[in-house]
């Protein structure tokens, strides 16, 4: 139970980092919301049920947020943006 705890608290900080990065990068803010979800599952190994507990959504749409940012990745100018993020999280 106490490392339940422990998990969704690095789970909630990951989120609050990603988040802040999320800030200062050239993401239209419309598009956030399913990067987040995506970096936090992704590039932090969150599992979808605690990301959508910790994001305050469902699993159904952790998933379909994460299907659609791997849509968009054909977009030139959006998967350069969320390759800059994932090396900045990621390392």
């Amino acid at each position: 139970m106490a490392e339940l705890r422990i998990v969704k608290r690095a789970a909630s900080v990951a989120l609050k980092g990603i988040r802040f990065c999320l800030a200062a990068s050239e993401l239209k803010t419309a598009d956030r919301r399913a990067v987040e979800i995506y970096l936090l599952v992704t590039i932090c190994g969150v599992s979808q049920p605690l990301a959508a507990e910790v994001c305050g959504c469902t699993k159904q749409n952790v998933s379909k947020l994460l299907r659609a940012v791997e849509d968009r990745r054909d977009d030139n100018n959006f998967d350069v943006a969320l390759g800059r993020l994932e090396q900045a999280i990621g390392v």
